[in-house]
């Protein structure tokens, strides 16, 4: 009994570690900056990738990434590179890297098995975690009309 209970607290742990493990940076160290700037503009252009990305943060990340291209262009070798340049990479790459994480927790798949009313047969509901909030938002909208007017139709 003893070893059963110790294989299972064991087997919990290593599938936690794993459900813990880091999501893969989006600029990953070591691979070249150009390469990496044009594999980020052909995820933002796919439409699926960062399909959630609003206007606004989407251009942001295009004009972090074209000005990045312009320094990488500018000063090819890395050593070459002066220090304001460096910086103003520094600062491109965390706005970019900020923006895209933010949109693939956003992405983020979250599904949930419930029963409805008067039934005993469970229905899976799967959203975007983008979804869901966007259905909150709205939800707690239609609740503050409803008390502020009184109007109960939608």
């Amino acid at each position: 009994m003893t070893k059963v209970l110790a294989t299972a607290a064991l087997l919990m742990c290593v599938a936690t570690a794993a459900d813990a493990a880091p999501k893969k940076e989006v600029f990953e160290s070591g691979k070249p900056l150009a390469e990496q700037i044009t594999r980020i503009e052909i995820e933002l252009n796919d439409g699926e990738t960062y399909s959630e990305l609003g206007v606004a943060e989407r251009g942001r990340v295009r004009e972090a990434l074209t000005r990045m291209r312009g320094v990488v262009d500018q000063y090819p070798e890395q050593k070459a590179l002066p220090e304001s340049a460096r910086m103003a990479l520094f600062n491109d790459q965390q706005v970019v890297n900020t923006v895209l994480t933010q949109a693939r927790e956003d992405s983020r798949l979250i599904c949930k098995r419930e029963k409805a009313i008067g039934s005993n047969m469970p229905v899976t509901q799967c959203m975007t975690v983008a979804q869901r909030e966007r259905i909150k938002a709205q939800a707690q909208g239609r609740m503050d009309k409803t008390q502020r007017v009184g109007n109960y139709s939608y």
